[in-house]
């Protein structure tokens, strides 16, 4: 099918689905943003975090990553559940973000704290906190994800809502990723630890208020098409039986992963491969989120020309060979590498309002297969792979850089370890990028199918 005939389908798709405000486009927009703040800081800061701030060594962190991971296999589906069952005055999704918005602001600070304690009640420390920074996490992110099938079914306000989202996002991961740096500066006066603390302080502080903008200002008016009484065995079957939604769920294990791997292994690269001090970190991170909110914004229009799969499919493709490119620059170009990290995350922030936007169609294949929608348990499952991702991508940091015998400090870094470094920044990204585009030729779910499942589904 052409471009043409998908863009047509979609337009009669809109006349059919509410369309949204600015105002309410931002105010959801902002319920990741203040997610994106709790992510940023584990992304592109925990991991250094734990080795070179809180003492703990790369493989106590690559364990801890992983072990909590078996956890959220249980604990995310839970969530998933229970955010299936409410129903208040207040809404089905809505009240969650609400309820978290203080608690989560709270323990991220509290993770980003270093206690004056014994090292094996250090190491405890970090599991509790960092156990409670992903339950509380998951309780305000899996309703906010599900969310967005109560506003709007409309495709062309699904990724213009996603957009938005996307776009605010960048701008808290700007704050985030080049604030942080500064506020470390300012805050800790030459005291790293003083510095992180306040400095992640003020950052939970305005993810609070974020949170509390996105309950605000969001309506949940989109009813189900069909009721039904929540049974958990044909939930799960739905899921299985969906075979686009398992899909997007190693779709998000591999975005997730690539991001995550990029963030944490981005100090690492900065610091000790570019030689870059705090002025250009900020400067580095800064152009990244630049880029990622050029790219999310510019997404929306390049989808109402071409079809959303083949997008994705080809950003993929061109971003793992550019990655694989990228390992023969040299490291003494640090201001090559700013308009490299610019250009690269422009064509980045494509993919996460194109892969959320999938998401969503896979969601609404569900319920037009099966006649049962889950949209809890689905985005509760999308979520546990996202934060197994977070774990996939902790224990490949961990794993490079004790392969290549890494140690804290620009004394102690050898060939091998800024190898393996590098590695981190060019050619791992590049490898999983391209099993995400293999992973992507798989999806089947067309412009013309969303057509086809509305109509149906409003019958």
């Amino acid at each position: 099918m052409s471009e043409a005939s998908e863009t047509v389908d979609l337009g009669n798709a809109q006349s059919t689905a509410a369309s949204l405000t600015v105002s309410e486009k931002i105010s959801y927009g902002l319920g990741d943003a203040g997610g994106t703040i709790v992510t940023g800081l584990i992304s592109n800061f925990l991991t250094f975090f734990y080795t070179d701030i809180f003492g703990l060594t790369p493989a106590i962190v690559g364990t801890l990553f992983l072990v909590l991971r078996v956890i959220d296999a249980v604990s995310d589906p839970l969530i998933g559940i229970v955010a299936d069952r409410t129903s208040t005055r207040l809404g089905q999704f809505r009240p969650f973000i609400l309820w978290t918005a203080v608690p989560l602001g709270l323990i991220a600070f509290l993770t980003f704290s270093v206690p004056d304690l014994a090292y094996h009640w250090k190491v405890a420390y970090a599991v509790v906190t960092y156990f409670a920074l992903s339950i509380l996490y998951s309780l305000n992110n899996v309703p906010y994800c599900a969310l967005i099938t109560k506003i709007t079914t409309n495709p062309i306000e699904l990724v213009s809502c996603q957009s938005w989202r996307f776009a605010l996002c960048g701008v808290a991961g700007f704050a985030v990723s080049v604030g942080l740096p500064v506020m470390v500066t300012w805050f800790g006066e030459g005291n790293q630890i003083k510095g992180y603390q306040y400095g992640v302080g003020v950052l939970a502080l305005f993810a609070v208020v974020m949170f509390l903008c996105c309950f605000y200002g969001v309506k949940e008016r989109v009813a189900a098409q069909k009721r039904h009484t929540f049974n958990l065995r044909e939930s799960l079957k739905s899921i299985r039986h969906n075979d686009q939604l398992l899909l997007t769920f190693v779709m998000s294990l591999l975005i997730i992963s690539i991001f995550n791997t990029k963030g944490g292994a981005a100090m690492y690269f900065i610091t000790y491969v570019l030689h870059g001090d705090a002025t250009y970190t900020s400067l580095f991170f800064g152009m990244a989120t630049l880029g990622g909110i050029v790219g999310s914004v510019a997404v929306q229009y390049l989808t109402r020309v071409f079809e959303i799969r083949r997008i994705y499919f080809w950003v993929n493709v061109i971003l793992g060979l550019a990655h694989f490119a990228v390992w023969f620059v040299p490291g003494n170009e640090p201001m090559l590498w700013l308009g490299l990290v610019f250009v690269c995350c422009v064509v980045l922030g494509f993919i996460l309002p194109m892969h959320f936007t999938l998401v969503t169609f896979a969601d609404t294949y569900g319920e037009w297969k099966s006649g049962r929608r889950s949209s809890g348990m689905n985005f509760a499952f999308n979520l546990f792979f996202v934060k197994l991702a977070w774990a996939v991508a902790g224990v490949i940091i961990s794993l490079t850089l004790t392969l290549v015998a890494y140690r804290s400090g620009t004394e102690n870094q050898t060939t091998l370890s800024l190898a393996g470094i590098t590695l981190l920044s060019t050619v791992i990204p590049g490898v999983l990028h391209l099993l995400l585009a293999l992973t992507v030729w798989f999806f089947r779910i067309d412009n013309e199918l969303v057509g086809k499942m509305k109509q149906d589904l409003v019958r």
